[in-house]
């Protein structure tokens, strides 16, 4: 199981650049510089093995040095919340809450993303979720096995409402749960400051951060302090593509993924259709599901 850059995946950096660029200034002449530089990244950076979200890394900081905007995403980012938290308000009510439907909640908030028309993904959220690819059993013996902490990393930042559930009940439970966030802006992605503007912040404590602003996780780049609790944990729950991107090659059995394969090449490293929902533990044979 672990994801391989294909052809088109440059498609996708490609609108991914001109998005950022649009949303990080109105200036037609940084505009340009910004894009040609990032552009210069893809065509430095694509190749095969590459990993699209550490590409996408590498131009987002680009683009936010030659425009000036630290956070472009951030009007996005506030919509997306927006609209995920009175999705949450009406659809979460429609959730039991055992660990199986509570998962299914968290994983349907990953359905967002900028690149997906509002309606197919309004349709998406408001029709059954049916986990495609489901190692909840292992990821409850583990639970029970172990009584390490469990890190939970956040992935887009209107997701909170649709985790924040899920981490509860696991607290509940008697497992001391870190919800992890970025340290500062990436794309879309969690932040504490984003957090701290939704009002969710008190609701997700202990709240941890990577130390770096990465797209998913890039374990070198991560403060020292994250890499310690990193280690420490017992269970670790990874939301979202880009942390499959960036941590799918690894074997660690402490390690799930909680996503909706959106895009082909996603898809395909997962065995799935695109579109399909999956809760995988690292190193398991996809065709080892339980549902």
């Amino acid at each position: 199981m672990g994801y391989k850059i294909s052809f088109e995946c440059r498609a996708c950096l490609e609108r991914l650049v001109d998005l950022t660029v649009e949303l990080a200034t109105p200036d037609p002449k940084l505009q340009e510089k910004a894009r040609r530089r990032a552009l210069a990244i893809i065509d430095e950076e694509f190749r095969p093995g590459a990993v699209p979200a550490l590409i996408a890394n590498r131009f987002h900081l680009a683009i936010q040095e030659i425009t000036g905007n630290p956070d472009p995403f951030l009007p996005r980012k506030q919509a997306e919340t927006a609209q995920l938290a009175a999705l949450s308000a009406r659809l979460g009510p429609t959730f039991d809450r055992d660990l199986e439907s509570l998962v299914k909640l968290a994983v349907l908030g990953n359905a967002i993303d900028f690149f997906r028309d509002e309606a197919e993904v309004l349709q998406d959220m408001q029709s059954q979720v049916v986990l495609t690819v489901s190692h909840l059993s292992r990821f409850q013996e583990l639970l029970a096995a172990t009584i390490g902490p469990v890190l939970y990393l956040a992935d887009n930042a209107g997701e909170q409402f649709f985790d924040e559930p899920l981490v509860s009940h696991l607290r509940r439970g008697g497992r001391r749960v870190f919800y992890v966030v970025k340290a500062g802006p990436i794309q879309n992605d969690l932040s504490r400051e984003d957090l701290a503007a939704s009002g969710l912040a008190a609701r997700l404590e202990p709240v941890a951060d990577t130390g770096t602003r990465t797209v998913g996780l890039v374990l070198s780049q991560a403060s020292a302090a994250f890499r310690r609790l990193y280690q420490e944990a017992a269970i670790i729950i990874a939301k979202g593509m880009g942390h499959f991107e960036t941590l799918g090659h690894l074997t660690d059995p402490r390690l799930f993924f909680l996503l909706q394969a959106k895009c082909p090449p996603v898809a395909r490293a997962l065995g799935v259709e695109v579109g399909s929902f999956v809760f995988c533990q690292a190193g398991t044979p996809l065709d080892n599901q339980e549902n």
